[in-house]
């Protein structure tokens, strides 16, 4: 047994350095763009990130340079990658854009333009290296896959948890010292009069790297989230921040007002005078979901301070006349809601939050500020997911309570669009309703929308649940009643039928605080959430409805997704303090076209530069387009997995953590064991036959399979999934390594093109599988991606006849198979 040389150990921990670097790069900038734009721009960089690996393939097939070149820049190539990532943070920590609102979109547009252009310039001279390493060795591609993924892999799992220990930007310094480092291992050689400049970047760096753990910058925070306002108000930045896999929780100063921030705000009849003050910290998430931790000294007297509940839309539960109720919170923030259960003499709360940091506030750093909330006998709070929780809780609650929290100015804006959730789903009402008492109600608080949109697309989300558990005449089981402005509603779902000294109370209730009623269970009001209960035929309403509000599954889950494409303009009706276009359609769509629109060039151009030189290259377009396609199908398969692994863990940063870390790990193995075994077309295609048809199955039993292992506690969900996936991960690892190994053999020049087109094809992948899961769902995006794996067995007989000819081309050795050097088409 023979084992490789020091130089070439290089060269695979050189690349399995900087693919690590460059997925947690990736990852780091998601968290970073959530907190100084908006969530829905971390697409961006993913898309960024991939398009720049597939221009670097391109770039080096245009220009083809010859093996020892190609290897003697690998090192210098590194120190680019390592530099141009602190380019970034000098883009982060001077520009400042807000894409929601429209007085400043012209600005937004060249904000992001430098961002993209920083990010677009590491990505690329990142991807530089790793195409260059597989088009210099690729004849042992399978084990520098196994270096590639391995790295990924790696980062996948400790990247977060690296930014919880020193925050987003350091981690960006890291990753350029890490870059340095892979240069060194990459033989970078510097000519004599620069051998100062390797010290003197690791010096620097490494000052840069200490300086931002000692004193994090200040990002910049758009004024259209709420931290951004809350700092221009107060005048100052906040007293706490903390990185974690959720986002970045802020705690600002204490500030006292007498009229209650709250979801819904309150009714007009509270004390107009001689109200009581209200001590106050506000909490933010990414910059929003903004809450408030109200100080509180936990006695039964103090407690009376916040009778302003009573006038709060957000109580309307409480007012059904049920004494000592067992409550369900899901999602409790600063613990006004829980405040709200205490006031009215809840037997029982359980209060779940998926966010940690926001638990150890309330039960540690800011125990004593809030009360003790946690510690009183009636209050058990943990961490937990809502989804998941109902998912396996067995036990039955009086009142299921949930307070919208997201951003007024993100949901007008669209900003959730591409958003995912699994709460608001037919299913997870469903489940929902089977958590409560036979006369138990579902209390979910929301904004209303003019026209109605998000409060109607839960009135349907709950009519359907009803209907599913035997109900036949939903409106009578669902009230609706409106603040005092009518832009917050609260809807309740009964188990039972209302009856009428309920909806009595509930009216008495409303009209003394001006709330007004957009559905009774026993009068036919001229409302849209009356009409659409009432409606003879719901789908036909919908499909009429000038939104999307149709009852969203666990298989469709996108919530948010209620602009159709139809509507995409500007119009008066949506101006005003917000920029209320779509924004997040307006993201998808451009994404598309500029995926699509790279893609094109990325082969025409390349295809038109060596027809000019005169070269032949019968075989080249059905290669490249295997290699595309298994680029968007990995995507395809990737994404819906992490999604179905999402319902099943229940922690959305865990299943996406598990599903990727272990798809790269296992594909990694698949390319270091089988890969090379496959030597004939006739077995490459069992391969991804066998990667269709395990697909298919996947797509089957993991619905049995999740909601028979539901019940298993947190850890055993995740290896449970790790062993899942571990099967079809293995088969998805070898197609690549092996069509860059026959490839090498056959068209040497191609290598680093069917890189490109690989990156370039998996951003496009990225893009149309939320489209395809969108317009129909997570089954068909699925089995798009066992499509695309059937049709490239169908092209990959390609591999076996591709060629370059050109009188100029150096002969490829036979021996192109081997961990050997290989002359490429080269000049």
């Amino acid at each position: 047994m023979t084992f490789p040389s020091l130089q070439a150990i290089g060269k695979y921990l050189g690349l399995t350095l900087l693919s690590g670097s460059i997925l947690a790069l990736q990852i780091t900038f998601t968290r970073i763009f959530s907190l100084m734009i908006w969530h829905h721009f971390t697409y961006m960089v993913i898309g960024i990130a991939l398009l720049g690996g597939g221009a670097a393939g391109t770039f080096l097939a245009v220009r083809r340079w010859e093996p020892d070149k190609l290897q003697r820049r690998l090192g210098t190539l590194s120190l680019l990658f390592s530099l141009s990532s602190l380019s970034n943070l000098i883009a982060i920590t001077t520009i400042a854009i807000d894409p929601l609102r429209a007085a400043q979109i012209g600005w937004a547009i060249v904000g992001l333009g430098i961002y993209f252009i920083c990010l677009f310039n590491t990505f690329f001279t990142g991807g530089l290296v790793i195409a260059a390493i597989f088009g210099r060795w690729a004849g042992a591609a399978h084990r520098l896959y196994f270096a590639d993924m391995l790295g990924a892999g790696v980062a996948t799992m400790t990247v977060l948890f690296v930014i919880q220990t020193i925050g987003g930007p350091a981690v960006i310094a890291l990753i350029g010292l890490i870059g340095v480092v892979a240069a060194i291992l990459l033989d970078y050689q510097a000519k004599p009069r620069q051998r100062w400049l390797l010290p003197v970047i690791i010096g620097i760096e490494m000052l840069v790297l200490v300086g931002l753990i000692v004193r994090p910058p200040t990002l910049a925070v758009p004024s259209s989230k709420e931290l951004g306002w809350a700092m221009q108000a107060q005048g100052t930045g906040p007293e706490f921040t903390r990185w974690d896999a959720v986002g970045r929780v802020d705690v600002m100063p204490e500030i006292v007002i007498t009229e209650p921030m709250i979801v819904g705000a309150v009714s007009s009849s509270y004390l107009r005078e001689n109200r009581p003050e209200l001590p106050l910290k506000l909490v933010t998430i990414d910059g929003t979901s903004m809450t408030g931790m109200y100080r509180f000294d936990g006695s039964d007297t103090d407690l009376e301070r916040f009778r302003f509940l009573d006038h709060a839309v957000i109580s309307a539960a409480y007012q059904l006349g049920k004494e000592r109720p067992r409550t369900l919170l899901i999602g409790v923030g600063g613990g006004l809601d829980i405040l709200l259960a205490r006031l009215y003499k809840a037997q029982y709360i359980t209060a779940i939050e998926l966010n940690p940091t926001i638990v150890s506030l309330l039960k540690d750093r800011y125990a004593d500020y809030t009360g003790r909330l946690a510690e009183h006998p009636s209050t058990e709070l943990i961490v937990a997911e809502g989804r998941s929780f109902l998912s396996r809780t067995t036990n039955q609650y009086d009142i299921i309570q949930g307070i919208g929290l997201d951003n007024l100015a993100a949901l007008s804006g669209g900003a959730y669009v591409l958003a995912e959730s699994y709460l608001y789903t037919a299913d997870s009402l469903e489940q929902a309703l089977n958590a409560l008492t036979p006369h138990g109600i579902f209390s979910w608080t929301r904004d209303v929308n003019s026209p109605p949109r998000e409060m109607l697309r839960l009135t349907g989300l709950a009519a359907e649940a009803l209907r599913r558990i035997g109900v036949s005449d939903p409106a009578a089981h669902i009230a609706i009643i409106a603040n005092e402005s009518g832009v917050n509603a609260t809807l309740l779902v009964s188990r039972s039928p209302f009856q009428p000294e309920q909806i009595e109370r509930l009216r008495a209730w409303g009209a003394a605080n001006n709330f007004t009623m957009l559905h009774d269970p026993f009068v036919r009001l001229n409302t849209p959430f009356a009409d659409y209960l009432h409606a003879a035929d719901p789908r036909a309403f919908e499909r009429t409805y000038p939104f999307h509000i149709f009852p969203v599954t666990d298989d469709n889950p996108f919530f948010y997704n209620y602009f159709r494409w139809e509507n995409l303009h500007f119009d008066r009706s949506y101006e005003g303090r917000l920029n209320r276009f779509p924004i997040g359609n307006l993201i998808l769509v451009t994404m598309a076209f500029f995926a699509l629109g790279a893609a094109v060039a990325f082969i025409v151009l390349p295809l038109a530069r060596y027809k000019s030189d005169g070269l032949r290259m019968p075989g080249a377009i059905p290669t490249l387009a295997y290699f595309s396609l298994l680029g968007a199908a990995y995507m395809f398969i990737q994404i819906v997995l992490i999604q179905r692994f999402t319902l099943f863990i229940g922690y959305p940063i865990h299943a996406t953590t598990a599903t990727i870390a272990s798809m790269l790990a296992f594909a990694a193995l698949g390319s270091l064991l089988f890969s090379k075994r496959i030597q004939t077309i006739g077995g490459l295609r069992l391969v991804l036959l066998g990667i269709a048809v395990l697909t298919a199955i996947y797509v089957v039993a993991l619905k049995p399979l999740f909601a028979a292992w539901m019940h298993w506690p947190d850890l055993g969900r995740i290896i449970a999934s790790i062993f899942i996936i571990a099967p079809l991960a293995v088969l998805l690892g070898i197609p690549f390594p092996t069509g860059i190994r026959q490839l090498n053999a056959r068209a040497p020049g191609l290598v680093v093109w069917a890189w490109g087109m690989n990156g370039v094809f998996s951003v496009l992948g990225s893009v149309l599988v939320i489209v395809v899961s969108m317009v129909s769902n997570f089954t068909t995006a699925m089995l798009s991606g066992a499509a695309g794996h059937t049709l490239a067995a169908m092209v990959g007989g390609a591999l076996w006849k591709v060629a370059v000819r050109d009188p100029a081309t150096v002969s490829v050795p036979a021996n192109a198979a081997t961990d050997t050097s290989v002359t490429p088409v080269a000049r």
